[in-house]
């Protein structure tokens, strides 16, 4: 059912009620909501009159700034739902998003307009009209494809990796993106004075909490600048600077900062809440953060990007360093089961797969042959969307994330969980990150390799000795790598394990790379 709301509403109305408080922050300056709201009419009526038609698809391609955020603003306007490409990722990728997207109209920012003169030469560039000639200029250009049938109520195109090669373009609604950000505005308790930090690009899922939240509510988004996104001290300053309030990143962010920018913590004195998601959240991290600022409320939360968010638990106070935090109980309007190989409910502390129905969860993939995979029935017959993610049931009756279903692995006939040797590595003090990856070995079958960050080599060299008192046999890495800084990450700002099983693959060119030593 195609829910009345829309995001294009949000923005309208909060410009009428708050036109001139600050709507969106960069690195060079800001918009008030008046302000947006005429750059995005103006964008929605120059695409209108390019040929764009309700339930489009329209990408947009540049650089995160104030600018971009009129942009998605007035896709949507248009009546087209975005498709965001990432600026910072190959041209090549690019091209095959929108070739498989098949957008009605691509728009860009100068820079990476210039990109694709190198692919696309006989693409025909026009000038967007923003209504801001002192704002970044933006251009537009017609594929020579013709455009994908309409999608009802499309919003958004969010593209993930899909384990066929392919990009995964997951669809979602103004319902879904609405029925998301009602719960964040409700629960996070949104108003018009808050300052929503926005470190994740934006064709990342926490962007909808960010844009539409913010847009809800009259609160000021605060985009990040890239000059400061890699540096603690800095990322810490632009927050403190722009009086942040609430942040929403991957949990991975969470771990570099309080590791990395510990001592600077305490700065961010004006952040009343902090919501992260996406990795296993180690305890020590959850410490670090409540010692500097013991009074910030901290969520961990779970869901694809196919579902939003669909569960959450409040951290409420420092945790043992040996505790699992869980990603807690499932939000309201969404639906979750645990089920086994059959498909049949699991009992309450048997690992399962969790699926997920419910009015966050997307229509579908731009694809309907990966959509056709993506959704099963369970014994009683309802529909669900399976996650592919291993969840256990507490005894608080909260779930625990337990790994991936497809990185279970077997090895010499035992089934390993490359979660659960994490999370013990994660217990390690000294470690900062580890991710453990598997490989085929024609001897063992399978082998294992732990890539740990640490300051001390002498740490890493006790780990094995450490893990014998805690896993099987069957579970202790036969290799463990040293990286002499942080571990690889891709656009999401989430640690690469595609490129950490490319290495673990070439085991004798592995001691050879930059930045990493074979420890053991």
């Amino acid at each position: 059912m195609i829910s009345s709301r829309s995001l294009v509403d949000d923005l309208r109305s909060t410009a009428a009620r708050h036109g001139g408080r600050t709507a969106v922050i960069d690195g060079t300056g800001s918009l008030s909501y008046s302000r947006l709201d005429d750059m995005a009419e103006h964008i929605a009526q120059a695409l209108r009159e390019a040929g764009v038609q309700p339930g489009n698809c329209v990408a947009w391609h540049g650089t995160k700034s104030r600018t971009a955020v009129a942009a998605v603003h007035g896709i949507l306007r248009s009546g087209a739902g975005y498709v965001p490409v990432d600026p910072d990722g190959p041209i090549a990728r690019a091209r095959l998003i929108v070739e498989r997207s098949r957008p009605s109209v691509v728009v860009t920012d100068t820079t990476a307009r210039d990109l694709w003169h190198t692919v696309a030469p006989d693409l025909t560039w026009r000038t967007l009209p923003t209504g801001s000639p002192t704002d970044t200029p933006l251009w537009y250009a017609i594929p020579p494809a013709a455009a994908r049938a309409p999608l009802p109520d499309l919003a958004y195109v969010f593209h993930t990796s899909g384990s066929t090669g392919h990009p995964k373009g997951v669809v979602h609604t103004h319902a879904s993106a609405s029925a998301f950000v009602d719960w964040s505005v409700d629960e996070l308790r949104l108003t018009e004075q808050d300052v929503i930090i926005n470190s994740a690009p934006l064709h990342f899922d926490p962007t909808t909490l960010h844009l539409f939240g913010a847009a809800r509510v009259g609160a000021a988004v605060a985009l990040m600048p890239a000059t400061a996104a890699p540096f603690p001290a800095a990322y810490i300053d632009f927050c403190r600077q722009v009086g942040g309030t609430v942040w929403y990143a991957v949990t991975s962010t969470l771990i570099w900062l309080a590791r990395r920018g510990k001592d600077a913590l305490p700065q961010l004195g004006s952040l009343r809440a902090a919501v992260v998601g996406g990795e296993v959240l180690p305890p020590g991290d959850v410490n670090t953060l409540f010692a500097a600022l013991p009074g910030i409320r901290l969520l961990n939360v779970y869901g694809p990007t196919e579902s939003n968010v669909c569960t959450f638990h409040e951290i409420r106070g420092p945790q043992p360093l040996d505790a699992v935090i869980p990603v807690g109980r499932v939000l309201p309007g969404a639906e979750i089961v645990v089920v086994d190989e059959a498909l049949a409910p699991v009992s309450s502390g048997s690992v399962g797969q969790l699926l997920v129905r419910g009015s966050m969860l997307m229509e579908g993939y731009l694809d309907p042959e990966q959509t056709a995979h993506a959704f099963v029935h369970t014994t009683d017959g309802r529909q669900w969307y399976a996650t592919g993610d291993l969840v256990r049931e507490n005894k608080a009756g909260e779930f625990e994330f337990v790994g991936r279903r497809d990185a279970q692995i077997k090895s010499r006939g035992f089934r390993v969980e490359p979660g659960e040797i994490e999370r013990h590595l994660h217990a390690v003090d000294g470690i900062h990150e580890c991710v453990v990856v598997a490989t085929p070995d024609a001897l063992f079958s399978t082998v294992l390799t732990a890539f740990v960050s640490a300051d001390d080599v002498d740490v890493v060299k006790a780990v094995p000795g450490l893990l014998r008192e805690r896993l099987p046999h069957y579970m202790i890495p036969q290799r463990i790598v040293l990286a002499t800084g942080e571990l690889p990450r891709n656009s999401n700002g989430k640690v690469d394990r595609n490129a950490l099983s490319e290495l673990a693959a070439r085991p004798t060119t592995l001691g050879d790379s930059p930045g990493l030593t074979i420890v053991h």
